[in-house]
């Protein structure tokens, strides 16, 4: 059987758990080494309002801070949205966008994948069965199946005053330090 890439995430009491003891940890000054791979996404509901905060692994793909997710919070950020950014122990202003192109997601999540090795079903939260390693197919097909999405985050230099337009190239920074 050739691979196939599916989602693999803990569900229900269990990933809740596992998302406070996260947010407890990266709200720290001092997170630790776990602070370089996870970050805390803040946002308002799109429709809503109502606030989030998710815990989420943060990656860097061509010079661009990106979040690897399938988790339906993602649609918030189509178009652009603005949020905060909790990682490396600061708190930063950002602007979080979805990128709705499946072959730059697919093409984004096999990078990662080889990136990452041995660790990549864990960073991703994903799981190949079937024999072999999957390429760039198995990842169009999963991008597809899964709702599989990368979201740029880029650190906004200064709050943009209310009611204008959002930042341009030149007045953001595409990867938080």
């Amino acid at each position: 059987m050739s691979p196939v890439v599916v989602r693999e995430l803990p569900e229900g009491p269990e990933r809740a758990a596992a998302d406070a003891r996260m947010r407890e940890l990266l709200s720290r000054p001092a997170p630790g080494p776990v602070a370089e791979r996870l970050a805390l996404l803040h946002f308002s509901g799109r429709r809503s309002g109502r606030p989030y905060t998710v815990p989420a692994g943060v990656h860097t793909l061509g010079g661009a801070l990106v979040v690897a997710t399938g988790s339906g919070w993602r649609y918030n950020f189509a178009g652009g949205s603005p949020g905060e950014l909790t990682w490396r122990g600061q708190r930063r202003p950002v602007r979080f966008t979805l990128v709705d192109d499946a072959e730059r997601s697919a093409r984004g999540y096999l990078e990662l994948y080889r990136r990452y090795g041995e660790e990549a079903p864990r960073r991703l939260g994903l799981a190949v069965r079937g024999a072999g390693t999957p390429a760039l197919a198995e990842f169009r097909e999963a991008v597809g199946r899964h709702g599989l999405s990368l979201v740029e985050v880029t650190l906004v230099t200064h709050a943009p005053a209310e009611n204008s337009a959002p930042p341009s190239d030149a007045e953001s920074e595409r990867t938080p330090r």
